[in-house]
């Protein structure tokens, strides 16, 4: 994956979820969620005097099948994403 090209970031309306569609080096095509975690509040009141360290992550969620024509892999991606559905963009 690490080498695959993302093609188009599909944004959910609250930011916490996201869709990629990638191309793969060999041509194929598909998609996949990433999230980010829920993890407790890091705004600890008991931690006033003490550096606090943020660091953002996401974890990748479901993934597609592989599609040999992009025309494909969005059509399926449209179709499956929840606040995509019925978005004719």
């Amino acid at each position: 994956m690490e080498r695959d090209k993302e093609l188009q970031r599909f944004p959910s309306p609250d930011g916490k979820r996201w869709i990629e569609l990638r191309e793969r080096p060999d041509g194929l095509f598909y998609f996949q969620e990433f999230y980010e975690p829920i993890v407790a509040d890091p705004a600890d009141e008991t931690m006033d005097d003490q550096a606090i360290t943020i660091v953002w992550v996401s974890r990748a969620g479901w993934r597609s099948g592989l599609y040999e024509r992009l025309a494909d892999a969005q059509r399926d991606l449209k179709e499956m994403t929840p606040w995509l559905r019925g978005n004719s963009n």
